[in-house]
């Protein structure tokens, strides 16, 4: 019995070591990959925290993973980044905090700069198609490979690899030189 499917098993039975095994394992990619969609750590805390309360909900019904379970969760966060998206439509907020938290030795301008970098960077992604955006993140914010991401998305690992060229070709253009001083007053 492989590792993968050991998890799956005790998962199943409703293990509390293998649930808690499943988490520390899962819960940092997870919290990463929902922190590269919404930029906002404290938002992402709480939507990594639903993506295991579904896990938890999916057992209940008896509808948890029957294989893969990282691009299974990986599903769960993609489906709840998308729903947190369309309720933030519905109610506009404003920006409490900077969503940085800094520890208090760090250079400032180097923080500054990098947040400023950050910042564009996550710009230039947003200004993507939905599925560009969503390759880019998971090949290169969550290292997977093309057939991991095809897997998450469902889609053939040529759509995939295609979307990512295009992405790539399309930040490459919106991170230009140019393209930045083409749109500075």
């Amino acid at each position: 019995m492989t590792d993968q499917a050991s998890l799956l098993a005790g998962a199943r039975q409703r293990d509390p070591q293998v649930l808690a095994a499943i988490y520390e394992t899962y819960a940092p990619k997870i919290y990463a990959y929902i922190y590269r969609h919404v930029g906002d750590p404290y938002l992402a805390e709480d939507l990594t925290s639903g993506v295991f309360l579904k896990m938890l909900e999916a057992l209940e019904r008896e509808r948890f993973a029957q294989d893969a379970l990282q691009a299974w969760l990986y599903r769960i966060a993609h489906n709840i980044i998308i729903d947190d998206a369309r309720q933030q439509q519905r109610r506009p907020t404003g920006e409490l905090h900077d969503g940085l938290s800094l520890p208090p030795e760090a250079d400032p301008d180097y923080l500054v700069g990098r947040k400023l970098e950050n910042e564009h960077i996550r710009r230039a992604l947003d200004q993507l198609t939905p599925e560009q955006k969503e390759v880019i993140i998971l090949r290169f914010g969550e290292g997977m490979t093309a057939p991991q991401v095809a897997h998450i998305l469902g889609k053939s690992e040529e759509a995939v690899r295609a979307l990512q060229r295009r992405g790539l070709a399309n930040l490459r253009r919106l991170l230009s030189p140019t393209a930045v001083t083409e749109r500075e007053p």
